[in-house]
């Protein structure tokens, strides 16, 4: 009989910062997991087609699972779920939307979105795949979370703090008509998450406000016509706190380059853009969308306008090859070098799904996880066998998930060579974990949780998605020992707890808004 365990801890609001720091052990940078504003203008194109041009492969969207012509006349599954305020009540008429990897695979487009209906509930009807989800709305600080068709979540909005601030150029002027986004802080490796507030303002003074904030550490982006973006430094503003800043918008460089394959021919119609990278430690950097853009002409050939000085990283998406990446030091406008941007074919990956046991498993959903490429998902066949084709070199996160179970590995990829690794599911343990999640002193239900515990020696993370029932109250068996970290997902309220043999272990989460730090410095992570 299992027997309580003697280890437990009180929850902690500290977001998941010793998950990142298991995580980044583990796989070199591991963070996981908008409301885009709508461009209508088209992709700057450097140059007419070549003639050859209709034959170019275009990039293709590979966080989309390709169905069977017999699955897609099958009715599709929705995410769905209720938004929550903390104080408990559903929130009625949040905007909630679904993005996804539509036009490159660190550029987010979005492929749905819906309101809550009165009773707080909202469904979306998608295609397979992996999906970045979004809501918001006036009066509350926006979340974000990544889920699947099938999946049924609950989202809380937090209340929200606070940041006012002013645009100006290099001369102290304000900037009358510009944009601001607010992003959340990701990793240079970390497939690129939504914008959680994003707006234009008209403003003789330069002056804007944001009051739509999650609670967890941002970056604040500002571009305006003629103008490179600007960000902000790392801020995290609380309900009742206000954040008070300028941001400064100069004239950007021109980077102009080619596009060519590896014997050196030009390459047209190859999508390409450009992203600022930014130290944030020893570690690891950030990575910050730049808003260039274009697309190469005839001879391969692209300009990139208004780039902000720095360290760049151009990247070129076509079908035809990997995406693939150069990274670029901008000191100076005057006497850039061209960019030579080499399309190479990536490597390839396969391997076959195992359970606990070593059998194969049929219909495990296998997942790449990397800045470049946002997610890759394929369905392992009746033998376990999956593959991945152009897969951009480096270390990759794969994240194997069948039924409950989830595994997080890494992988590693070398250009033009193909990689052979097996996938494999920890054997199943006898701990147990349970708890009961609130909101505003009232049972969340329909809450998906994350647990995440160390499996192995070669730095694989379990990962268990318990879902709360209508009391609010959750229970994953079969757990193995370690120590766990547990995160109410979209929230970064979570807690980290000791799993031993055979006992029962539990936790019990409250969701609330974190209290105002009063000037002091927060230091909160995106939840996982």
């Amino acid at each position: 009989m299992m027997q309580p365990s003697t280890s437990q801890r009180k929850p902690f609001r500290r977001p998941l910062l010793i998950a990142a720091g298991i995580l980044l052990a583990a796989l070199a940078g591991v963070v996981l997991f908008f409301v885009l504003r709508p461009k209508d203008e088209q992709i700057p194109r450097a140059g007419a087609p070549a003639a050859g041009a209709e034959r170019h492969v275009r990039y293709r969207n590979r966080a989309i699972v390709r169905a069977a012509p017999a699955a897609k006349r099958e009715a599709r599954p929705t995410i769905s779920g209720h938004v929550y305020g903390t104080d408990g009540n559903t929130i009625a008429g949040v905007t909630v939307v679904a993005s996804t990897f539509e036009v490159a695979g660190n550029v987010l487009s979005a492929a749905g979105s819906v309101k809550s209906d009165e009773d707080g509930r909202f469904a979306l009807t998608l295609p397979d795949g992996t999906y970045q989800i979004s809501a918001s709305a006036e009066g509350y600080g926006a979340t974000s979370i990544t889920a699947h068709p099938g999946d049924a979540v609950s989202l809380v909005l937090p209340k929200s703090g606070v940041i006012e601030g002013r645009v100006l150029d290099e001369r102290g002027e304000p900037v009358r008509r510009f944009s601001i986004d607010v992003l959340t802080v990701v990793t240079a490796e970390t497939p690129a998450t939504p914008a959680l507030f994003s707006r234009t303002f008209e403003s003789p003074d330069g002056t804007f406000r944001v009051d739509q904030l999650p609670s967890w550490n941002v970056i604040v982006r500002a571009t305006a016509a003629d103008f490179a973006p600007t960000f902000s430094p790392i801020v995290g503003v609380r309900a009742g706190d206000v954040e008070k800043m300028d941001l400064t918008l100069s004239r950007g460089c021109v980077l102009t380059g080619r596009a060519v394959d590896p014997s050196g021919a030009p390459l047209p119609g190859v999508y390409v853009d450009a992203e600022s990278v930014i130290a944030a430690g020893e570690m690891t950097n950030l990575a910050l969308e730049a808003a260039a853009q274009a697309e190469t002409a005839d001879d391969g050939s692209f300009r990139l306008p208004q780039v902000p000085k720095g360290t760049i990283t151009v990247r070129g998406y076509d079908g035809s090859n990997a995406v693939s990446s150069v990274d670029v030091e901008v000191s100076s406008c005057d006497d850039l070098e061209p960019v030579k941007l080499v399309m190479s074919p990536g490597g390839s990956f396969s391997g076959v799904a195992r359970d606990g046991d070593g059998k194969p498993i049929a219909g495990a959903r296998i997942m790449l996880l990397h800045r470049p490429i946002g997610f890759v998902n394929t369905v392992s066949d009746a033998e376990g066998r999956f593959h991945f084709e152009q897969v951009p070199p480096g270390m990759l996160r794969v994240l194997m998930r069948h039924g409950e179970q989830e595994i997080l590995v890494g992988v590693n990829i070398e250009d033009g060579k193909s990689t052979q690794q097996d996938i494999a599911f920890a054997p199943q343990g006898t701990g147990e974990i349970r708890g009961r999640v609130t909101v505003g002193g009232k049972p969340l239900p329909g809450a998906r949780l994350m647990l995440a515990t160390p499996v192995g020696d070669d730095g694989a993370i379990g990962l268990y998605h318990p879902v709360t029932a209508e009391d609010g109250s959750y229970r994953v068996s079969g757990v193995l020992p370690g120590p766990y970290i547990i995160n109410v997902e979209s929230t970064n309220i979570g807690g980290n707890l000791q799993v031993n043999p055979g006992e029962l272990t539990t936790m019990d989460l409250q969701v609330t808004d974190l209290p105002s730090t009063n000037g002091q410095e927060p230091a909160i992570a995106p939840p996982q």
